[in-house]
């Protein structure tokens, strides 16, 4: 009996050793929202595969199993969307992990955009971006308004046209919104809220004449808000803004890809 004994409590660990995981989940598109129908998922590195599974995965959802434990990327893709990755780790105390992925269609243009739940994300489209002059230094601001010459259609003269700025757009103050860059540079997206300031553009050197009156940002109050990798070239961007107008700043490798002019609610 006493032989038996340390041959069951060996067996019993090395069952336990031996004890593998799974992991599940769903590939959406972040930009619709919804499950994407028969998309290829994979581990990489390994023999895991979603091509291998009968019928695919009409509704977006996978699952692997017999993983031993470890820490694993997941992939997915589908022809004429981007490419999207998540990280999972298995462990003996943690073997089921649940763990969506995120691909878009590439037809998906650079911007800003908010998902709405049960629907397509709203786009803020940049209408500030004629209104940016271009600053020395690391500032950046709006033009208040300039005005310009058109032709008028009826007189076929030149005028004089005033163009004001363009309303803020109205968001609430729990942000969340994706990203997608204009390019595939891999490295972070910063996202920084700023306080709007009315100043005279003499104060800055800026390619604006110097009575004209400048939007800048509030650089002493920013606030830093969440980012991280969503999708191939997309970004999560989300955190409380302070009320009131703020400019929002998006900076790759410390140089400004985006600049949105929003009032918060």
């Amino acid at each position: 009996m006493k032989k038996v004994l340390p041959i069951i409590v060996f067996s019993m660990l090395a069952l336990v050793a031996c004890k593998k995981g799974s992991v599940s989940g769903t590939v959406i598109d972040p930009i619709s929202g919804e499950p994407v129908e028969l998309p290829t998922v994979w581990i990489r590195g390994t023999a895991f595969t979603s091509q291998k599974i009968p019928g695919g995965l009409p509704d977006g959802k996978f699952k692997f199993e017999k993983i031993e434990p470890g820490t694993y990327t997941l992939e997915a893709g589908k022809s004429k969307y981007s490419r999207g990755s998540a990280e999972f780790t298995i462990t003996k105390e943690d073997l089921d992990v649940a763990q969506n992925v995120y691909i878009y269609r590439q037809d998906v243009t650079a911007g800003l955009y908010r998902p709405i739940e049960g629907s397509e994300a709203d786009k803020i489209l940049n209408v500030w971006a004629i209104w940016q002059p271009t600053c020395k230094g690391n500032i950046f601001a709006l033009r208040a308004s300039f005005t310009d010459e058109v032709t008028n259609p009826r007189t076929k003269r030149k005028e004089r046209r005033n163009n004001p700025l363009p309303a803020p757009k109205d968001v609430p103050a729990e942000l969340v919104a994706l990203y997608k860059l204009a390019s595939s540079v891999t490295s972070p997206v910063e996202a920084v809220s700023y306080p709007v300031l009315s100043k005279p553009a003499r104060e800055f050197d800026c390619s604006v004449e110097a009575r004209e009156t400048l939007l800048v940002p509030d650089l002493d109050n920013g606030s830093k808000l969440e980012s991280g990798y969503k999708s191939e070239n997309l970004y999560e961007v989300k955190g409380t803004l302070p009320k009131g107008r703020q400019f929002l700043a998006l900076s790759q490798d410390n140089k400004l890809v985006g600049l949105y002019f929003l009032n918060v609610q």
